[in-house]
């Protein structure tokens, strides 16, 4: 959510907090003390007074606050902690400070508003009971990683006070401290307080730790035994009733955090429910509420745990999208999405008669149960106002601002009818024609009545609004991008095509701003290298753009050498981090930076061995510049790399979440298979079955001596996530890397893979567009698999991609993850798109690292 900044179609920084605004808290532009430093970025303003030397790690404090006592508490810390030269740091805005304490914040963050840096433990001891004393009475969320100090704001916890990361088992960079032994380790910052093992607590806390074993839930009659999901308003377990040993389920609520748009905490939300809950007792289609409690501040409440699966869950384990489906599984499929559409209606029904409107009706809040019948869960947002706004809903199903009440669950109904079928609500919002569309697609697809298409019209439609006359009010549509009014379109096929979306891209372009040229997914602002790397960055589209024909401006390859210039301590990672940029750099002729760039990057260790973002991927970035360059150092340097990983993948099995191509073993294997062009080792080839071998077991398939098959169902659509033909992730990827070995060597198991991923690819349609996840890169991989016979079908399936397509200002654009939003990078949007759609226009090839 703090990416979703109002007033653009595009994933950004909300400019509300981040710069000098008038919702700076007044600290912000206050005369600094004399002889005080004084910083302030984009979350925080540090001051510390000159001469004091920051201990590298110890015992803080933070200060809780909400948005309504923020200033006050700012202002008494301020006199405090300036009196007495302690140095602090502070949220520099109340916007800021709502979007951690908000529903989507991040838990480890919440409440955090002032953090206090005491130099010694006798400091700590005096901080705590006067700033203590002062604050006396403040209301804030609790900290969930820190020691509560008495009933006020005040929390503690052991961490670091200067920034040090260092590498986890998983490769990650995470924030650290140094053990006795001078060890640097993770600084743990999970849900509770749990300082390092061999950290003594100080005597001044003994009376908090006494107070927080106390405060158990020993007169709690529910044993929270397993969650199911965690939020920063609270989380959601499944438990047992230790009364009657029945099972439920626990709802959990802090209060003054998950803040929603309306103002509300959780336990406001939980208290609504718990009303809704109770007006709708005895309706088939609702949990029983149970109880509803207070344990150790927190609330709770109980309700009756329903066996079953989410719809979305079972929508897309069944639904036979494919055109080529069995007809009979097809409309055994139709009868069952039918069944459980009418019980949805009837439900949402009942639930108006009793006065109460749904308000968040989407696949994840409608379970089906074992015996076919169906149960509404979650009605956080649920309201017995009939004339109230939507609070929030899921992509794809919130109503227009126009709908009220009953409408609003009338709009999402509309939705769940087209969504069983196919699941792109998502994209309605953002272009007029793909109603049409998607209901043309259903009807020619399912066997669905005659009237399916009026239904779904019908349910979209308001009926009323607030005054009854069925007017609307005049409220302008709220919506994410542009509505023409044209119906349905499709991409244009061939070199029209192309350029359609590369011009698209162009007209994107922001070359004033430094954080990043084109408008990507919000790894941008996540990644210190993200607006210029290769997956999400200006490097990957403008190398897409020069792939595909696209005249590429000379001002856009400057910002990218530009900022390259600006990277501090860069991650040499190929598709995230420098090596990459290097690569795009050398491809658009900039050949003295990508030098430079890519010698900076051999000088860092590879956070892992990925193509994504380690050795394999910087392995593949020295062999590209070798190949443009006639660089035997390069060519080394990649040999070298290639042997680590070797040895890496002997060493271990693979975690969980690395299979595939851009984290799992084949990018190593792609590794080999490329050196193996400059040498006759087979040995090389021999590394790049075993490593394809291993990734292909962790994407769930079972390869034996003369097959290589999926483990559950007879096809990827049955299978693990990892079976189906996606590009990053998926298998479609890694038999991308299987057609290079068999054009090396003959293995009939892989042979036999590349078929499967074939059929799979020819038929998968995924929710969203991008290479990386989505449909671009099914398409990619049908392309670079497919025969001369396959020819006609994966033209076919390049017109397919007019299904993800939306209009922005006259030209083709397309929406990334979770179709939330529009974005041009090369990993989740436009530039993928057009990269595919280029290898589908051209002789199949090897595109350097593709």
């Amino acid at each position: 959510m703090m990416f979703l900044a109002p007033g653009t179609p595009f994933f950004d920084r909300d400019e509300a907090g981040t710069g000098d605004t008038d919702d700076d808290f007044r600290a912000v532009t206050s005369q600094t003390p004399d002889d005080w430093s004084c910083h302030t970025g984009p979350d925080w303003t540090m001051l510390a007074p000159h001469g004091f030397r920051m201990p590298p790690q110890g015992w803080k404090i933070h200060v809780s606050a909400t948005s309504e006592n923020a200033q006050s508490i700012l202002a008494r810390s301020w006199e405090y902690l300036v009196d007495r030269r302690i140095a602090f740091k502070f949220i520099r805005s109340r916007q800021v400070l709502l979007r951690r304490n908000g529903k989507y914040g991040d838990r480890g963050a919440s409440g955090k508003f002032i953090t206090v840096y005491p130099e010694d433990e006798n400091r700590l001891a005096s901080v705590l009971n006067e700033l203590g004393a002062i604050l006396d009475g403040e209301q804030g969320p609790y900290i969930l990683s820190d020691l509560r100090w008495r009933s006020g704001p005040l929390y503690v916890r052991y961490g670091g006070f200067v920034a040090r990361t260092m590498k986890s088992e998983k490769g990650e960079t995470v924030p650290c401290i140094e053990d006795p032994e001078g060890r640097l380790v993770p600084d743990l910052r999970g849900p509770s307080f749990r300082p390092p093992e061999w950290v003594t607590i100080p005597d001044c806390l003994t009376e908090a730790v006494q107070a927080r074993n106390a405060g158990t839930l020993r007169d709690f009659p529910y044993r929270a035994e397993q969650a199911l999901h965690f939020s920063n308003g609270g989380g959601v377990y499944r438990g047992t009733d230790l009364r009657t040993g029945e099972p439920v389920l626990l709802r959990e609520a802090r209060p003054l955090a998950g803040i929603d748009r309306n103002g509300e905490d959780a336990v406001a939300r939980l208290l609504r429910e718990r009303d809704c809950l109770r007006k709708l007792a005895g309706l088939k289609w609702v949990p029983e509420l149970i109880d509803a409690r207070v344990g150790h501040e927190h609330h709770f409440l109980v309700r009756e745990y329903v066996e079953g699966e989410t719809l979305g869950v079972r929508t897309t384990r069944d639904n036979p999208s494919s055109p080529n489906a069995d007809p009979d599984r097809t409309a055994a499929y139709t009868r069952w999405a039918l069944d459980v559409l009418d019980q949805i209606e009837q439900g949402v029904r009942a639930m108006h008669e009793r006065g109460v409107v749904f308000g968040d009706l989407h696949p994840g809040n409608v379970l089906v149960r074992p015996d076919g019948s169906v149960a509404f869960i979650d009605l956080e947002t649920a309201s017995t106002d009939l004339t109230a706004h939507q609070i929030h809903a899921a992509p794809g199903f919130t109503a227009p601002s126009t709908h009220r009440g009953k409408d609003i669950d009338r709009y999402a109904l509309g939705c769940l009818r087209i969504a069983l079928f196919a699941p792109f609500t998502s994209l309605l919002p953002w272009d007029a024609g793909k109603l049409d569309q998607l209901i043309e697609l259903v009807e020619s697809r399912y066997p669905v009545p005659e009237d399916y298409g009026a239904k779904v019209r019908a349910d979209l439609a308001p009926l009323t609004t607030l005054d009854g006359t069925g007017e609307q009010d005049g409220r302008a549509e709220e919506v994410s991008g542009d509505l023409p009014t044209d119906s349905a379109r499709h991409l244009a096929a061939g070199r029209r095509g192309l350029t359609a979306v590369g011009q698209g891209i162009l007209a994107t372009a922001t070359p004033r701003r430094e954080d990043r040229l084109f408008p990507g997914d919000t790894a941008q602002f996540l990644l210190p290298e993200g607006g210029a790397c290769l997956a999400y960055g200006a490097a990957g589209v403008l190398w897409a753009l020069s792939e595909a024909g696209t005249e590429v401006p000379a001002a856009h390859i400057d910002w990218l050498e530009e900022s390259a210039r600006r990277f501090t301590n860069p991650s040499p990672g190929l598709y995230t981090g420098t090596s990459g940029v290097a690569c795009a750099l050398q491809r658009l002729g900039r050949t003295d930076a990508a030098a430079a760039l890519l010698q900076e990057a051999s000088g860092a260790e590879p956070a892992n061995d990925s193509l994504l973002d380690g050795r394999a991927g910087l392995g593949l970035a020295h062999l590209y510049m070798a190949r443009a360059t006639g660089d035997d150092a390069a060519l080394k340097h990649a040999t070298v790399l290639a042997e680590q990983l070797v040895e890496s993948a002997a060493s271990r099995p693979p975690r969980r979440g690395e299979a595939g191509l851009m984290r799992g073993r084949s990018g190593g294997a792609l590794l080999l298979l490329r050196l193996h062009a400059h040498t006759p080792d087979t040995g090389l080839l021999d590394g790049a079955r075993d490593l394809l071998d291993t990734d292909l077991r962790a994407l769930g398939w079972t390869v034996e001596a003369g097959a290589v098959r999926a483990e559950v169902g007879e096809g990827w659509a049955e299978g693990a996530v990892g079976v189906r033909p996606t590009f990053a992730a998926g298998s479609g990827g890694t038999a991308m890397v299987l057609s290079e070995y068999l054009a090396r060597r003959h293995e009939p198991r892989f042979a036999l893979a590349c078929e499967t991923v074939l059929r799979g690819a020819l038929d998968c349609i995924p929710h969203t567009a991008g290479l990386f996840h989505g449909f671009a890169g099914v398409l990619l991989a049908a392309t670079r698999l497919a025969g001369p016979a396959e020819a006609a079908v994966v033209e076919r399936r390049a017109a397919t991609l007019g299904l993800y397509e939306v209009t922005h200002e006259g030209r083709p654009a397309f929406l990334g993850l979770e179709n939330v939003r529009l974005t041009t990078d090369l990993a989740t949007g436009a530039a993928g798109v057009l990269l595919a759609l280029n290898a589908a226009n051209t002789t199949p090839g090897t595109v350097a690292f593709l």
